[in-house]
């Protein structure tokens, strides 16, 4: 573990910093499923880092784009500062008839859609605005289990705090190989060159190299805003981009966006 933690040490500001400490964390405590979002007050999740074996569509289908709001450890985080680590059953306080309805709804919803079951959710804020969610799943359920990761969670939750704010709670890094940790495919260097050539051919026929990737930016969460600062261009001529990607694309949402840039990985 001491080798691991030093790994992790030495990824941070690499782009390997998100999978490094996803390793780390399944050596912690085992799990089926592991997510990393960066999220900021009244704007889309950004996408960091995924291993999910199955069903990876919904992430980008419908979590990224709007069923994110639902998620009671979104809310939650979006509602509590400071450093939090969370199981469903401990985030109902003071019996928020609120909290308490989304959390039958998520459980109801999401488990038979995802087949992620005692999902546990560690918080790290970098500031008032942005916080890091990194979940774990499972795909059964176990209470004893559960609980005990909830504890090692915790136990480790420190060090685990510090080590997300030195990745990320400086100047917002632009996401260029984000995308290239994704899943499970990236501990094996031949599918994450199939990823990675997969993402620079999606629209390579239709879109211009900057449409391209101004494009890779809005699948991972950039809104517009964002990507006027990131690429150092007028609001005004992103939204021109978007617009010209959409029609290029035959696409009129995010969604819609979404589910042809999964299905161009998919078939790729």
């Amino acid at each position: 573990m001491k080798a691991k933690l030093a790994a992790i040490i030495e990824a941070i500001g690499t782009p390997g910093f998100s999978s490094t400490l996803a390793d780390y964390l399944r050596t912690l405590l085992p799990c089926s499923h592991l997510i990393i979002l960066g999220c900021r007050r009244n704007k889309h999740p950004i996408y960091l880092y995924d291993a999910i074996p199955h069903n990876r569509e919904y992430l980008f289908q419908r979590y990224l784009t709007d069923a994110y709001l639902s998620d009671p450890f979104y809310q939650f985080c979006l509602e509590n500062h400071g450093d939090k680590t969370l199981m469903l059953s401990g985030l109902v306080q003071d019996d928020s008839s609120q909290q308490r309805y989304l959390i039958n709804r998520y459980q109801q919803q999401f488990c038979p859609q995802t087949g992620v079951f005692d999902e546990l959710c560690l918080c790290t804020r970098l500031d008032k605005e942005r916080w890091i969610l990194l979940f774990t799943g499972q795909t059964d359920e176990d209470p004893t289990r559960h609980m005990r990761q909830y504890h090692e969670l915790s136990a480790d939750s420190a060090v685990l705090h510090a080590l997300i704010r030195q990745q990320w709670a400086g100047a917002e890094r632009k996401p260029e190989t984000s995308l290239l940790q994704s899943s499970a495919m990236a501990d094996k260097s031949e599918f994450r060159l199939a990823l990675q050539q997969a993402m620079h051919s999606f629209g390579e026929s239709l879109l211009t190299p900057k449409e391209q990737g101004i494009t890779l930016l809005i699948v991972q969460g950039y809104d517009s805003a964002d990507i006027a600062q990131l690429e150092s261009i007028a609001l005004g001529t992103v939204k021109n981009h978007r617009k010209s990607i959409y029609r290029k694309l035959n696409v009129s949402s995010l969604s819609e966006l979404y589910q042809l840039f999964m299905t161009h990985l998919l078939v790729s």
